[in-house]
Order: C-alpha cells, then structure tokens, then sequence
C-alpha cells in the first residue's frame, strides 16, 4: 500500500496522542486497538469459553482489565489470545486499509505489536514513537496505576524500545511533554512527508 503509516511505539510510548494529532488535521486513521476491543466483544462468549472463565463478560462485553489480569501474567495464555485475534485483526485491517489507499492521501494505522509480528512489513513504511525505557516505565505507573514490577513486566513483553529505534523507517520523539511531541509531529509531516497542514 502506497500510503500507509504504520505508528508504533512501546506501552504508553504516544502512539494515541500521534493519531489525535493526525486525526485533529483531518488524516484518516485506523486502530489495531480499537479493532480488537471490538473483536472483543463480537467473540466474548468464546474468548470466556477459550480461558474457562465465565467472569470475563460483564453485561455482554469482555471485562479487558480482568483479560488483562490473565495474559499479562501467563505467557500460554496471551499466546492463545494473539493465535485467536492476531489473523482477525489483520483481515480486518487490510479491509479498511485498501478502501484508505484507493484516495491516494497519507493514512496513519496505530499498530503497537508492528515489530513484534511479521505480518504488516511489507504493507507500509513505520513510524516509531520514541521514548526511552526509563521515561516509558514512570509514564505507564502514573497512567495505569501500577507498581514497578507491575509496568516493567507489561513492558517486557514488547520488543525492547532500543531495537525497535533500529528498525523503524521513521523516528518521532516523545521525550519532553506534549508540546513539543505535536511539534515534532507537525514537522514530521511537513519535511518527511511534505504535508503541509
């Protein structure tokens, strides 16, 4: 696809605020997360029959904290989850993604596992959202409320920020508050992909 962006980053590294930025000039965008939390609930009676556990629904929608809770503290278990979503998410993605690429504009899709499989390179060029490890870490404690074990763990369980820096296409940083992350996003856009906005 001519026009897709790929926008990764770590767990709380900026790929939201990247696409409110975006979206806010009047880029289309898709969500990977977005894709499966609707997947989520479309599947909530298997992925409660997949883990054996009839509390993961609550008024029909799967409780994502209490899924949370079970992936990211057993490696069988998110292995499970990802061989069930990761081929849905993907079609789905592709779908929307051609009907984005026939307009012939740029089209951002936020994507956090991008290095993490192999299924998206050759679909488009990456954009990393770069924050080091240390500023990651306070940031996902403060934002999600959790110990330091806690959000290391959660961290772990990505490709490490530093290999993704050596992999990336192209690099944004975020390492100094919001306003100079959408400045460094707006020029971005206009010196790398000649937007002007």
């Amino acid at each position: 696809m001519q026009n897709a962006y790929f926008v990764t980053s770590s767990i709380a590294g900026g790929k939201s605020s990247f696409i409110k930025i975006v979206q806010n000039l009047g880029f289309d965008t898709l969500s990977a997360d977005v894709i499966a939390h609707e997947l989520l609930n479309e599947n909530a009676n298997f992925i409660s029959k997949l883990f054996n556990n009839d509390d993961l629904i609550i008024a029909g929608k799967i409780d994502r904290k209490k899924l949370g809770a079970i992936v990211f503290n057993d490696l069988n278990a998110k292995k499970k989850l990802e061989d069930f979503l990761h081929p849905k998410i993907k079609e789905a993605i592709l779908q929307k993604a051609q009907i984005l690429d026939k307009k012939n504009k740029a089209f951002f899709i936020e994507l956090p596992l991008f290095f993490e499989n192999n299924h998206y390179q050759n679909l488009g060029k990456s954009i990393l959202i770069y924050t080091p490890k240390e500023l990651l870490l306070q940031r996902l404690m403060q934002r999600d409320n959790l110990d330091e074990n806690e959000a290391l763990k959660r961290i772990s369980l990505q490709l490490d920020i530093e290999e993704k820096l050596k992999k990336a296409d192209f690099v944004i940083k975020n390492t100094s508050g919001y306003e100079n992350f959408e400045k460094n996003v707006l020029n971005f856009l206009k010196h790398t992909l000649k937007v002007e906005k």
